[in-house]
């Protein structure tokens, strides 16, 4: 074994910023822009964590998105800051007629029924161009990646690294619902 020597930091400011010149560009293979579980572990949750504690942590870690497991590590579902927005929680506990601290991060999720998700050998073949027109047109801000042979979840997809990759803002509006189209024809 061997005895590695520590260095004070006090006169260290600087940070080393990435010079990799490997752009990602539109016409980019889709899995430049995989993020895939096999190489990087997965942001979860666990489902008996309460609504609030999530925020919490969302916020301290600088996520948007955790993929909600159970005690099994089984998928049951997404959370966004979105969902956990004040407002919805308040709405949500009403709704349970409990208070706010009683909710729990599985009564705030979008559950896996209602997710959509791309397959991993399509992807294998696709360009970042239609993946980006793929979220766009689907008003997504993420999008699982499922391994139809192996049947499992392969990793995600974030309009937001994209983005960043792409080094150009990725426009995702929400695709109109049946009240807005009624709103709008009034």
């Amino acid at each position: 074994m061997r005895n590695l020597e520590l260095f004070n930091t006090a006169s260290v400011d600087h940070l080393l910023w990435s010079t990799d010149n490997d752009i990602t560009q539109l016409n980019s293979p889709a899995l430049s822009i995989f993020t895939d579980f096999d190489h990087s572990q997965p942001m979860v949750i666990d489902s008996q964590t309460s609504a609030v504690k999530t925020s919490e942590i969302m916020e301290k870690t600088h996520a948007f998105m955790r993929l909600v497991v159970d005690g099994k590590n089984r998928f049951l579902g997404v959370i966004t800051k979105h969902q956990l927005l004040h407002r919805k929680m308040v709405k949500m506990a009403n709704k349970f007629n409990s208070n706010l601290d009683e909710l729990l991060v599985t009564d705030m999720m979008v559950p896996r029924e209602e997710l959509q998700s791309l397959d991993y050998e399509q992807l294998t073949s696709a360009k970042v161009s239609d993946v980006v027109r793929s979220l766009q047109e689907n008003g997504l801000h993420h999008i699982l990646v499922i391994d139809h042979q192996q049947h499992h979840i392969r990793g995600l997809i974030s309009a937001n690294d994209v983005a960043r990759k792409l080094k150009v803002p990725i426009n995702i509006e929400q695709p109109p619902s049946f009240m807005h189209i009624f709103k709008a024809a009034i």
